[in-house]
């Protein structure tokens, strides 16, 4: 298990949980569930801030901060 926010690009993870934060509800209504899939896009070129994933059929960008409260695993489907 791992926070988002330590995602490889390219690689495909499946959300565990989200963290109790003052956003979660936000996260949810974006898409943001348990067991959905979501894959590292891109890292911005400098600090690697903002990452931008494919979750579903959209394109969602998040900051490290707002991803470290999302705990993910590996996907090998």
């Amino acid at each position: 298990m791992m926070k988002l926010d330590q995602a490889q690009k390219l690689k495909t993870y499946r959300i565990l949980a989200i963290e109790d934060c003052d956003f979660k509800a936000r996260l949810i209504q974006l898409g943001f569930h348990e067991n959905s899939l979501i894959t590292l896009k891109r890292k911005a070129p400098i600090f690697g801030n903002p990452l931008l994933f494919d979750l579903e059929d959209s394109q969602i960008a998040l900051t490290k901060s707002e991803a470290c409260v999302i705990q993910v695993e590996e996907f090998n489907g």
